[in-house]
């Protein structure tokens, strides 16, 4: 029987809490400790009967530890992650890798120094649905990859904005929203060359976007559109789509539409649309549905593969250069925005 990786949270926010759920529910590994200062942390402790520390060096110097995940602030994912790298430590990592270029630079180098795993928690690639798309895309089933569109069309309630920040630079549905759907095109479609974005806050008036469309396009010729937006009444987004979160109600359409010249793809509502013989729009076209389910524990399966990686059974299947190339598109969307220019990244 493999032995059970122990694992300390670092952070226990709103991530951190999703992280020890999926711990508990993981038969690979053990919640070894969390680190944290907040009132919060002392009852988690003692719920599942685990040790507290008030920072990272007190973790460091505790026993049994074999990897951490770190879900604290952006700007401290730098100092936090490379403290356990140093020491030989794999973290997985929240994302996004850090709150700056420059810095995740550093922590990329120093888990390639010390040769140490790093990962970064774009958690929708562990779901089985977005493994299935990356397979029939690969296989070459839709043929040259021409387009895609990609929407985000959701409403926030009014009691979301209590929370000043949210109306502040960085709170709109750029920060919060678009890391994982950068990460995803990527996983799919492959390398993002030049980005345009326009952003809008004709709704809320807030000093922070609510509507943001991003043309992207990509090394291989394909292009793709980004269409986003917390102000509207709409069942097409990923979290609405996906059933990945209980907390959002499932609606069972799709929020992202993938074609090429052999056939086209929606989903998660795992859908393909293709020609049985010559391709006309004279011709009937025929559609196949994919029934795979799409799983509500892909953090869960994140953990696993994380314990695979500890354990050096594989590869990490997000690593700390997927985590700095989202955060490049990012940097270059925020650069058009201000620019209304088409910025290469």
């Amino acid at each position: 029987m493999n032995k059970k990786i122990n694992i300390s949270i670092v952070g226990t926010g709103l991530m951190g809490l999703q992280h020890i759920k999926a711990i508990s529910k993981s038969k690979k590994v053990n919640l070894h400790s969390i680190v944290d200062i907040s009132n919060n942390s002392k009852s988690l402790s003692k719920k599942y009967k685990i040790p507290l520390y008030s920072n990272v060096n007190e973790l460091l110097n505790s026993k049994n530890l074999d990897a951490v995940i770190v879900a604290t602030p952006n700007q401290l994912h730098e100092k936090h992650t490379i403290s356990f790298l140093k020491n030989k430590i794999p973290v997985l990592l929240e994302k996004p890798i850090s709150d700056n270029i420059n810095s995740a630079k550093k922590i990329i180098s120093s888990a390639n120094k010390n040769r140490t795993p790093l990962l970064i928690g774009y958690h929708r690639r562990h779901n089985p649905i977005v493994s299935k798309v990356k397979e029939l895309i690969d296989k070459g089933k839709l043929g040259n990859i021409v387009s895609a569109n990609v929407l985000c069309w959701l409403y926030k309630h009014k009691a979301y904005y209590n929370e000043k920040w949210r109306i502040s630079k960085g709170g709109g549905p750029l920060g919060i929203n678009l890391v994982h759907d950068l990460d995803m095109i990527c996983y799919l479609l492959g390398s993002i060359k030049y980005v345009q974005a326009f952003t809008s806050n004709s709704v809320r008036k807030f000093k922070v976007e609510d509507t943001a469309t991003i043309n992207l396009v990509l090394k291989s010729g394909a292009l793709c559109t980004l269409n986003i937006s917390d102000t509207i009444v709409a069942p097409w987004s990923y979290e609405l789509t996906a059933g990945e979160n209980p907390a959002y109600p499932k609606t069972n359409q799709s929020a992202y539409f993938i074609g090429g010249t052999k056939g086209s793809l929606q989903f998660p509502n795992l859908n393909s649309w293709y020609y049985k013989s010559e391709r006309s729009w004279w011709k009937n076209i025929f559609d196949k549905k994919y029934n795979i389910k799409s799983d509500g524990n892909t953090l869960v399966n994140q953990i696993d593969h994380f314990c695979d990686v500890v354990s050096k059974k594989i590869k990490p299947k997000v690593n700390g250069n997927d985590g700095l190339n989202s955060l490049k598109i990012f940097d270059a969307i925020l650069k058009s925005v201000k620019t209304g220019k088409k910025i290469k990244v």
